[in-house]
């Protein structure tokens, strides 16, 4: 990627932004990063305060690799090198966006960049919408979970909202491939952490919220709040795509200078989905529009996705795509890693691996199995550790609500002591009569789906959740390779089941 090396002074002033102390030295920009071990000569380095390092701990190690500027909170300190530049500001992680993007060329107003959010569906929709845009003739770019996309290119990230300089490299990056559509998630972290700070985005759109990520932001309100500031930045040429359904919606449709654009079912909803049917290997819908009706198909099951492809329908008919590439689109995507992904070797039963990680997503889900299933529901599910804990019991309720079979498992338990997080699931188990006698606790997650696929019985459904399409476990410190999927298709060639599965299932 070609980038124009700039002055320091060039940046900031381009940027708007003031140091709060004498800047010295004006050294020539080479590249820019707030990774002290990705800093090359030339580079300005953001020293960012973190949850448990200050990245101004690294600017010796960053000034080693040549770093010949340091953007920071605190003053200058004395004993700094003379020729190195160093930038004090009040709202480092904010200055990093704005910086960032001026260095990056700003990238994001040369393309028709679309931000999506909600506690659940993201990675769906911007899947749905590169095909659909795909569909359309455009040539397309993902930047999410899954990791980002473009150019035949597929590399995965450490964050579903990469940190501002690599958001804005790959943006820049993408637009020197000719990219010229954008579909990313834009995770409640990456914008209360400034991750997209600056950024123009053509589309924003809301999915929906529930439980979640409040050991980060503590309560409902403040994770609302969080998703709220890509609305509240949007400007009238700009469209917010949302759910006619929701209080949420409704809210973010009266903070918001965006044009508004709204999906769902009721007729409310400007693009309203009717006539669904919802089975295990694909489902149908009829969507309404303002720009007509278009009958939908899609190898992705239940009415989650449906709504989900209804926000991607949302989201391309504001970008102006043709109509007609919705359905095209929709069909040409077979299926999103590690969502509601069936797994199938010709056995008899189903087995879907899900991201279900949250008390509404597993409740939607299993109840949308439980109602389609011609025999048992088996689920296997756990809760990430470190992460927040009040959401475990609720979710052991809601799969003892649904399910016949349940094998609480680990899911990432990091730091903390897996059996303790499973006793509080289990905790919520317990509250549904008879359910204890249904449940099992299995630390070791490959047994625990060894132990579901073994049990299954022909028309059966085995649920796989919480970790979707992630290849790593991460116990205490360590991460060690582990994809729910593959687990699952050696345990079924284990049994004997080897059959090629059929295209698009």
């Amino acid at each position: 990627m070609t980038v124009q090396a700039t002055r320091l002074s060039a940046l900031l002033a381009a940027s708007k932004v003031e140091s709060l102390s004498a800047v010295g030295v004006d050294p020539v920009i080479r590249g820019a990063t707030l990774d002290s071990r990705c800093v090359q000569p030339g580079y300005l380095f953001f020293a960012m305060p973190g949850f448990r390092v200050n990245g101004e701990a690294f600017v010796s190690d960053a000034i080693r690799g040549g770093a010949c500027a340091v953007i920071a909170e605190s003053p200058r300190p004395a004993q700094l090198d003379s020729s190195i530049g160093w930038v004090q500001v009040a709202e480092p992680r904010r200055v990093a966006g704005l910086v960032s993007r001026e260095y990056f060329g700003r990238p994001d107003e040369k393309l028709a960049l679309v931000g999506v959010t909600g506690t659940n569906g993201k990675t769906t929709v911007t899947h749905l919408l590169e095909s659909i845009g795909r569909a359309a003739g455009r040539r397309c770019g993902r930047i999410g979970t899954a990791g980002y996309s473009f150019d035949n290119r597929q590399r995965p990230l450490s964050r579903t909202t990469p940190e501002a300089p690599e958001f804005y490299r790959l943006l820049a990056e993408m637009y020197e491939s000719s990219v010229d559509l954008v579909a990313m998630e834009v995770s409640s972290h990456a914008l209360a952490l400034s991750r997209v700070e600056g950024a123009r985005f053509s589309v924003a759109a809301f999915l929906n919220l529930s439980r979640d990520h409040l050991d980060f932001h503590h309560d409902l309100q403040r994770y609302f709040a969080a998703k709220a500031k890509l609305f509240e930045s949007l400007g009238e040429d700009q469209w917010a795509v949302l759910p006619a359904d929701s209080q949420y919606g409704r809210t973010l449709a009266e903070r918001t200078a965006g044009r508004v654009l709204t999906f769902g079912r009721s007729a409310e909803a400007q693009v309203r989905l009717l006539d669904e049917r919802c089975l295990l290997d694909g489902s149908a819908a009829i969507l309404e529009t303002p720009s007509g009706t278009l009958p939908i198909r899609t190898f992705q099951p239940g009415p989650k996705n449906l709504e989900n492809i209804a926000a991607a329908a949302a989201c391309a008919l504001a970008l102006k795509l043709p109509p007609e590439s919705i359905p095209a689109g929709v069909l040409a995507l077979s299926g999103v890693p590690g969502r509601m992904e069936r797994i199938d070797r010709g056995q008899g039963f189903t087995v879907l691996v899900d991201y279900a990680h949250t008390a509404d997503a597993l409740d939607n889900l299993l109840q949308w199995v439980r109602q389609v299933a011609r025999a048992r529901v088996i689920v296997v599910f756990g809760c990430g550790g470190d992460r927040d804990s009040g959401k475990r019991a609720e979710m052991g309720r809601v799969a003892a609500r649904s399910a016949d079979l349940i094998l609480l498992t680990s899911d990432n338990p990091r730091g903390e002591d897996p059996q303790r997080i499973l006793e509080q699931i289990a905790e919520g188990v317990r509250t549904v009569d008879g359910a204890s006698s249904r449940s099992r606790m299995i630390a070791d997650r490959e047994q625990a789906i060894s132990e579901a696929i073994s049990d299954a019985r022909r028309d059966d459904v085995v649920v796989i959740a919480g970790k979707g399409s992630e290849t790593t476990q991460v116990i205490g410190d360590k991460q060690r390779p582990f994809d729910d999927r593959e687990v699952a298709r050696r345990i079924l060639s284990d049994l004997g089941w080897t059959e090629e599965p059929r295209a698009g299932a």
